[in-house]
């Protein structure tokens, strides 16, 4: 019985048709064009089959032939009872249904346990073991991405920016969690009404979110809101976790060798993304927290919330609720007025 097959040489990419036949003394004869080798079949190297794969015999010399008819060469070996492993235990279950099914069911569970547990585990360890200087370079840069498109200078009276500013220092001052907190003024052109909150800890807190609160603690319940996302270093969680590769990367070798590629991830998640529901739970802990702590009332946020709610404006209500999901749900709860769990 012969089989047909392709060989090369070893030595260049050369390819030959070549007849191969197995005597009963099991000396293989390799036959064809300018090649015409015979060797035991004990002194080849079969490859193991899967599915319909072609296999390869691989010569002591370095020569391999190819055969693409694995049924046939399994029938040849098997007629001169070859022990070597001419079918592989992968073909054997890739051969019964259960166990491909089996498998199925197996890849779904695993990838959905990866993305559902895997994957954001492995993006709050990246982004805790990246150093502050990491941080303030996605900080800075994130920055310069948004003032060169989506925000413009501040246009608030300096009375006004001063006042929210000595409050936000009071806020941050007694922070001791490796961020340097930093509070931007800035028109949101676009953006509307919204606060964001980059590495490092800036946030950006927009013109048109300073008009529509009518007192300075409904801008302060949100900036406590985005301290919270800084404190739990959401930003970057959740770039690491939209971004797989060098996620993988920075936590294996602790590089975060892609920082270029996560300052010009980071926009485009903070604006196009929306925090997990898990997220927005721990900065509205925060939020909350501070509110009780200095004796403010909750509903402050629940305030300044509902309106940007029921503005007008499409950008406003786009833009902000669109990255703080599950706006009625928060408002209901900070409008009771007591602890909804938080603590």
């Amino acid at each position: 019985m012969s089989l047909t097959g392709t060989y090369y040489d070893g030595s260049t990419s050369r390819a030959e048709q070549v007849e191969l036949s197995i005597s009963g003394d099991r000396q293989v004869h390799i036959l064809g064009g300018s090649v015409d080798h015979r060797i035991h079949l004990d002194d080849l190297m079969i490859s193991d089959r899967i599915g319909n794969i072609p296999r390869a015999l691989e010569l002591p010399e370095g020569a391999r032939c190819v055969i693409n008819d694995n049924d046939a060469l399994d029938r040849l070996l098997g007629q001169l009872d070859y022990t070597g492993s001419s079918t592989s235990w992968i073909h054997a279950l890739e051969s019964r249904w259960r166990y491909v099914v089996l498998a199925i069911v197996i890849t779904v569970v695993f990838s959905w346990g990866m993305f559902v547990r895997g994957i954001p585990a492995l993006a709050d360890q990246a982004a805790r073991a990246l150093p502050t200087s990491i941080d303030h370079v996605l900080g800075q840069g994130t920055l310069k991405i948004l003032d060169r498109g989506l925000l413009d200078e501040s246009e608030l009276d300096s009375a006004t920016r001063l006042r929210i500013q000595q409050r936000f220092n009071t806020m941050t001052k007694p922070l001791e969690d490796g961020n340097h907190y930093h509070l931007e003024f800035r028109a949101g052109k676009k953006l509307g009404a919204n606060a964001l909150a980059l590495p490092s800890g800036i946030i950006i807190v927009t013109d048109e979110l300073v008009k529509l609160a009518k007192t300075d603690d409904e801008v302060i319940a949100v900036l406590a809101h985005e301290i919270g996302h800084l404190i739990h270093r959401h930003s970057v969680r959740m770039v690491m976790q939209d971004s797989a590769v060098a996620l993988l990367v920075t936590t294996i070798t602790g590089d975060a060798f892609s920082t270029s590629t996560l300052v010009a991830a980071l926009p485009v998640v903070l604006l196009h993304s929306s925090y997990s529901q898990k997220f927005e739970t721990e900065a509205d802990r925060y939020s909350w927290n501070y509110l009780v702590d200095n004796n403010i009332p909750t509903g402050v946020f629940a305030d300044i919330l509902e309106r940007i709610s029921d503005d007008g404006e499409t950008s406003t209500v786009e833009k902000y609720l669109s990255t703080h999901p599950g706006t009625q749900e928060r408002i209901r709860m900070f409008r009771m007025g007591s602890d909804p769990g938080f603590r």
